[in-house]
């Protein structure tokens, strides 16, 4: 390689080094091309679909761990459910966008299963971004609704629907839904892969 380089350089002393090539050309083929052969055909499926198959195949296996706290599989499909139903019950479903503003947590991840089981797309919103800031995405965005918390729902515009996943109604609510997966004949839609799973607004 190294007497393929003072080859080059002399036999065209003033063409940039990054012009000179290292590589043979099989060398090349085999780096751009066999080693990238990695296309695979992939299931035209939804991930409410995907993440409930995993449920079938490993109920017992922890799915979520968030510091003292674990969930088994079974146990975030059941309480996703629980969301995703409630959320049906008030219309929601595909093409419809939910914002999503929770400190990081196992409630976090619940409500955002929740979200893409309902068949909706999930807007995240950092609760440390400026009031202004969060205002702008969810009017912008013009979301049906945004799970948070009472705390945090203090800095976001009241004419933004909620569902205060702290409340003493949401969480009798939530006790009252069924456990069972969504399917297409309760959503308000039936869901496929080519409805969006989220959006999300960059620092930009």
């Amino acid at each position: 390689r190294l007497a393929g380089l003072l080859e080059a350089v002399v036999a065209d002393p003033n063409q940039p080094i990054s012009r000179i090539d290292l590589l043979a050309p099989e060398e090349r083929r085999e780096i751009l091309f066999e080693w990238n052969d990695t296309a695979r055909d992939l299931p035209q499926v939804t991930l409410p679909t995907l993440f409930e198959a995993q449920v079938e195949r490993s109920p017992e296996a922890i799915a979520l761990v968030f510091e003292e706290r674990t969930l088994s599989y079974a146990e975030l499909n059941a309480q996703a459910n629980r969301l995703a139903h409630l959320l049906i019950g008030r219309g929601i479903g595909p093409e419809n966008l939910v914002a999503l503003a929770l400190p990081r947590s196992a409630e976090m991840i619940i409500a955002l299963l929740g979200i893409l089981k309902a068949g909706a797309a999930y807007l995240p919103l950092d609760p440390d971004y400026p009031t202004e800031r969060l205002t702008f995405m969810l009017r912008d965005a013009q979301t049906a609704c945004v799970l948070t918390t009472a705390r945090i729902a203090e800095r976001l515009p009241e004419s933004v629907a909620r569902l205060l996943l702290d409340h003493p109604d949401t969480a009798g609510a939530l006790a009252q839904s069924p456990e069972t997966n969504p399917s297409d004949a309760e959503r308000t839609q039936p869901l496929t892969p080519r409805n969006p799973a989220y959006v999300i607004y960059t620092s930009g």
